[in-house]
Order: C-alpha cells, then sequence, then structure tokens
C-alpha cells in the first residue's frame, strides 16, 4: 500500500513538472519567434541601381572680389570736394576727392613749379638743339681764348687800345663836366644876343612882306601881268620862312637863358657820373694792360687748356643728341614731381565700384586716414582650403557648385583658376589654397559672403551605385549584405546557410522556427568613385536589381 502510494506521488510530480516545462517551452517559443520578427521588420534595404556619379570635394570659403583697395591719403590737408558715392561706377585713373590746396603743405605747393620746370627741361631735352649749340660755342671759346693765351700780342693790344678808348672817354666826360660847371663868356652873350636881334628884324621883314602879299591875294582886280594864285603861293611861302624865324629867335632866347641860369643840379649829376664811370674804365683797362703785358702765366695756360678738354668732352657727350641717361633723369624729375603734386588727390587706381565712402568736404585728414574703398566686382572669386589629401585631385578648371546662407534655394557654378604650390600648416594639419572663379554670379552674391563649394573631381556615367551606409569592412574585405532567397557565389556565409546552422537559421531554430526562405549574405565588393552618399562598384558579385541592407543588425549577423 505504501509502495503504490509512493509510485502514484511520484508519477504525479513527474506530469507536474512535464506540464511546466511544456509551458515553458510553448511560452519562450512564442517570445523568440515575436523578437526574430521585430529584428527582420526593422531591417532597412535599398535596391543596387546603375546611374550617374559625381564625385566632390566641400570646402568653405568667403566670396571677394578680384580686386578690392582701401585707398588712404598721403598727406595732411583740408577736403575740398569729393566727387564720388557709395556704389558709382569709376575708372582707372579718376579722380574721386581733392584736398584744398591753401592747405597743402608746402612741398606739395612748390611741386607745380617744379613740375613745370621738369617739364620744360625734357622739352628742351628732347626737341630744342640749344644745348648741343652751346656746348659747341663753348669749345670755340675755350679754343680763343687759349690762342689769345699762347699769342698775347693782340690782347696786348687790345689792352692798349681800351687803354686809349678810356682815356678818350675821359677826356670828353671832364670837358663835358667842366663846362657844365664854367660860367658864360661875355662874347658866348653878346654873340647871342646879336643873333637875335637879326633875327628879330629877319621877323619884322617878313611880317610886313605877307602883309603886303596878302592884301595882293585879296585885291579885287589884278593887273594883266599879275598872277593871283603866284601870290597864294608867295603868301603860303612867307608863312613858312616866319615861323621858321619865330622859332630861331625862340631857341636864340631860351639858349641866352640858359647861359644866364646856374647849371641844373641834375644835369650836374650826370656830367658826375659820366667822369666817375670814364675813371673807372680806364683803372680797369690799366689794370688789365699790368696783367697781361708780360703775357700769360704757365698756370693760366694750364686752366685754359683744362677747359677747352671739358668743353670738347660735353660736346662730344651732346653732339648727336641728348643721351638715354640724361632723358632717364629728366624723366625721373617730372614723375617726381607729378607724383607730389598727386598726392593732392585720390584717384581709382583700376575699374571697379565705390563700395565705401568715409569723408566727407571739410574733414581734416592726416597721412592714413582711410576715405574710400573700391572692389572690381566684374569678377567674384572664393578661396578654399583644400586639406593636403584631397588637394591632388583637384586641377585647374574643374567645375564648382557653390551655395550659400545668404542666399536661399539657389545655386552658383564656376570652375577652379588657382591651385596654391604650397600648403599651409594650422595647428598641425597642411591645407593649400585653392581659388575658383564663379560663372554666373548675379547681384545677389557678395564680396563678404560665406560660401560653401562642392569642387567636382570625378565623374562616372552608368555606374552601379551601392549606398555608402550599406558598406561594412568583414575580415579586411569591403563587403555589403544581400538580401536574397539564395546564396550567391562568392559569399561569406556560413555552411548551409540559412539552415540550422546559418547564424539566422539556428537563431529561428533555437526560437522555434524554421529557416526563412530570405537570406542575409555578404558580398565581397571592390570601390571605385565614391561621393558623399554613394560609391560605385567596380568589382565583386553584386548585381543591379540586388537588395542591399542599409542596417545590417549584429544579432542578425552573429
Amino acid at each position: 500500500m505504501n509502495k503504490k502510494s509512493s509510485r502514484k506521488r511520484l508519477i504525479i510530480v513527474i506530469l507536474v513538472v512535464f506540464v511546466c516545462v511544456a509551458g515553458g517551452f510553448v511560452g519562450v517559443r512564442a517570445l523568440g519567434q515575436r523578437q526574430a520578427s521585430a529584428l527582420l521588420d526593422s531591417l532597412e534595404t535599398a535596391v543596387v541601381e546603375r546611374g550617374p556619379l559625381l564625385s566632390y570635394i566641400e570646402a568653405d570659403g568667403v566670396v571677394r572680389s578680384e580686386q578690392s583697395a582701401v585707398l588712404v591719403w598721403e598727406i595732411a590737408g583740408d577736403v575740398s570736394e569729393v566727387l564720388v558715392e557709395v556704389g558709382d561706377q569709376v575708372a582707372r585713373g579718376q579722380v574721386l576727392a581733392s584736398l584744398d590746396q591753401t592747405s597743402l603743405p608746402s612741398f606739395v605747393i612748390l611741386s607745380q613749379a617744379d613740375l613745370v620746370s621738369a617739364q620744360r627741361d625734357l622739352d628742351d631735352l628732347l626737341n630744342s638743339q640749344m644745348q648741343q649749340a652751346q656746348a659747341q660755342k663753348a669749345v670755340e671759346d675755350a679754343k680763343e681764348a687759349l690762342e689769345d693765351a699762347l699769342n698775347p700780342q693782340m690782347t696786348q693790344g687790345q689792352a692798349q687800345a681800351s687803354i686809349a678808348n678810356a682815356q678818350r672817354d675821359l677826356e670828353r666826360a671832364q670837358r663835358h663836366y667842366d663846362i657844365l660847371m664854367a660860367p658864360a663868356s661875355a662874347s658866348s652873350l653878346e654873340q647871342i644876343s646879336a643873333n637875335i636881334l637879326l633875327t628879330e628884324k629877319a621877323i619884322a621883314d617878313l611880317e610886313e612882306d605877307l602883309a603886303d602879299t596878302e592884301k595882293k591875294v585879296n585885291q579885287a582886280v589884278l593887273h594883266p601881268f599879275e598872277s593871283r594864285i603866284s601870290y597864294k603861293q608867295l603868301y603860303t611861302n612867307l608863312q613858312v620862312q616866319l615861323a621858321g624865324a619865330q622859332g630861331r629867335r625862340d631857341d636864340l632866347l631860351a639858349r641866352y637863358n640858359e647861359l644866364l641860369a646856374p647849371p641844373d643840379p641834375v644835369d650836374i649829376a650826370v656830367a658826375e657820373a659820366a667822369l666817375a664811370a670814364a675813371q673807372a674804365q680806364l683803372a680797369d683797362a690799366l689794370r688789365q694792360w699790368e696783367r697781361i703785358k708780360d703775357g700769360p702765366s704757365q698756370a693760366e695756360i694750364a686752366v685754359l687748356e683744362a677747359n677747352l678738354a671739358d668743353a670738347q668732352r660735353e660736346w662730344e657727350r651732346l653732339k648727336d643728341g641728348p643721351t638715354p641717361e640724361d632723358i632717364v633723369s629728366a624723366e625721373a624729375r617730372l614723375t617726381a614731381a607729378q607724383a607730389l603734386l598727386n598726392m593732392s588727390q585720390i584717384t581709382a587706381p583700376f575699374d571697379g565700384v565705390i563700395t565705401l565712402v568715409s569723408i566727407q568736404p571739410g574733414d581734416q585728414v592726416n597721412p592714413g586716414t582711410v576715405s574710400f574703398r573700391l572692389d572690381d566686382l566684374s569678377r567674384l572669386l572664393v578661396d578654399l582650403q583644400v586639406s593636403e589629401i584631397d588637394v591632388n585631385n583637384v586641377a585647374l578648371g574643374q567645375d564648382i557648385v557653390l551655395t550659400s546662407d545668404a542666399v536661399l534655394a539657389k545655386e552658383y557654378h564656376g570652375r577652379v583658376v588657382e591651385i596654391s604650390p604650397v600648403g599651409i600648416e594650422t595647428q598641425g594639419v597642411v591645407s593649400f589654397e585653392v581659388t575658383v572663379e564663379l560663372l554666373d554670379a548675379d547681384s545677389a552674391i557678395r564680396p563678404g559672403m560665406t560660401a560653401a563649394v562642392d569642387i567636382e573631381i570625378g565623374r562616372v556615367e552608368g555606374a552601379l551605385l551601392v549606398p555608402n551606409q550599406a558598406i561594412r569592412s568583414l575580415e579586411g574585405q569591403r563587403v555589403v549584405y544581400r538580401y536574397g532567397d539564395s546564396a550567391a557565389p562568392g559569399g561569406l556565409a556560413a555552411p548551409n546557410e540559412g539552415g540550422p546552422e546559418s547564424p539566422l537559421g539556428g537563431l529561428l531554430e533555437t526560437l522555434g522556427g524554421g529557416a526563412p526562405s530570405d537570406m542575409i549574405l555578404p558580398i565581397p565588393i571592390t570601390i571605385g568613385v565614391s561621393s558623399d552618399d554613394y560609391s560605385e562598384v567596380v568589382g565583386g558579385d553584386l548585381m543591379e536589381g540586388d537588395e542591399v541592407l542599409l542596417n545590417p543588425i549584429p544579432e542578425l549577423l552573429n
């Protein structure tokens, strides 16, 4: 009875344990199936397709104008006029502002005179024959001076003649002075008085004859042998004679009064000055004679010979016209004077647009005062920093695509125009400056804006494209995980892929499910050109239309 009861209790316990184990197994199996289903549902896939592939290098930069200049004053002064405003288009050499001439430093004001003088000198040098003529005349004068020194007879004769002339002039001046200072003689006064009386007698006779002739002219009836025309001619002649006699009388009276009057102080001063000049001329002639009467000294001859040699050298230098050195020197003086004068103005150094005006008329400025900014907006450039890893993939003429946060939803295009041959190291990173030119810039894109630039470094048409997100590394080999219904040749899956011994099959078997018909297989590939999103497949067993996993889950692969 006891044995039967014990066996019965054992059977009941075994049955209870079996029921518990069976229930747990069913629960675990259901949970595993739900987990496997959730993992499979979370997989993301993409279809391998063919299409064009563009490869870019991305870089950031700042838009700038091809030329930009900040214009400052070189001298101090007061601004007299400002001729441009912001936004004005100006041409090279155009005057933008000028200073009041009266406020300029003295050396700038004087440069106007220097400019005129330098221009005249240059014109004379290029167009005038005066220098050659003067040089030739200097040679002739030096020759004559040397010949005269070597043959003193002529010079000595000229000196003696100078003495004689000076003595004669002195005697004449002395005689004139003596006459002026001596009183008039009685005989001179008597002679002049007699001449005055005779002249007055002649005047009276002419007046009487003139009256008689006038009566004849006015007589109503004349004798047949008389002619009215003859009387008229005689009357005219008598008038002329009377006027001449009256003039002589007046001169004699003036001379008589002059002899009676004391000499004029001015005449005395003039006579004294002439006398002193004659005396000095004689003294100089005598000194000249004393100097040359014994002939020239050896030192004087040596000086004359040196003068002749200098004159001949100058003539040789100038006889064929100005030398290039003379022209360069004259042009340099002209340029220097013009440069000083130009300091009173600011001119545009190139064609462009005024982008800054910071002065106005009446302002006082000093050297270095910023007044304008000028930019050439006809050609916009962007300077980029490209790493040493990518720079060898960049070439002149490559196309670029530019976008800017300041200009929304618009792309600009351009090309690479310059690549720096030397890299710049910044915090251990070496980069190279690459300059690109915008080809379709408009008014919306402006210098100073930041820009994102894509440089095209590769283009493949009809490439087999796989998303970069799907590429993995397995045992040193690039692979993608294909999602398909059978093992593909070259796959890296374990034997009996998808069966109980494969990773996914074993998982599903363990969880109580069967192996699925779709399989997850690693496919080795070789990559060609890559972009940010896609890579070109140039080798491997991946085919167009294959479905690859974008997020292969480790639990499904291990």
